[in-house]
């Protein structure tokens, strides 16, 4: 009896710990999403957190979402959710997020590459043919061509973050004013 006790205690916290999204650890640096932007190639390829909310979630798809960053709207990055996806829905927007993935970078002119050296003679070069993203803007400067790169995440793991009572209390403090006036 105590062999099948211990069994099933063994398997349900096996189950339980499968089931749960990795969560960012308490001294993982939280970055802004500025400094993510800002600098992409700097992060390409590493794993980052940053905190935001979550202004769209694709309707059309629901693989991805839009974060802004909590204190400044003007800066946001695209967040592909990955094998969470079933995890959001278009309920989710508007609400804070704690967000930890692989920042990805992608050149989004880089046709521009090849359409400005065709039928130049590059010694046997072929198309744009590069191997990363550092690579390919390395080739657009030589050639006079600025890069617009994009920056998005991969979604590793994520935390939605409640809003405090007191914070939410005053929020409404503010409404009913608001509504006074």
């Amino acid at each position: 009896m105590f062999k099948k006790i211990a069994i099933l205690a063994v398997l349900g916290v096996i189950f339980y710990s499968c089931s749960q999204a990795p969560q960012p650890t308490e001294d993982t640096q939280v970055y802004k999403i500025a400094e993510l932007v800002a600098e992409p190639l700097g992060f390409d390829g590493k794993e980052v957190t940053f905190e935001g909310t979550i202004t769209h979630i694709c309707r059309h798809s629901g693989n991805k979402m839009r974060v802004n960053q909590l204190e400044d709207a003007d800066f946001s990055i695209m967040v592909m959710l990955e094998e969470f996806q079933t995890q959001f829905s278009p309920d989710f927007e508007g609400r804070n997020v704690k967000v930890t993935g692989l920042l990805k970078t992608s050149v989004r002119n880089i046709d521009q590459l090849e359409e400005d050296h065709e039928g130049h003679d590059h010694e046997g070069e072929e198309g744009h043919g590069c191997s990363s993203t550092e690579e390919a803007v390395k080739r657009m400067q030589e050639r006079g061509i600025t890069p617009d790169i994009i920056a998005f995440i991969e979604m590793t793991g994520f935390e939605i973050i409640e809003v405090a009572a007191a914070e939410e209390a005053e929020a409404e403090e503010e409404v009913i004013e608001i509504a006074e006036v």
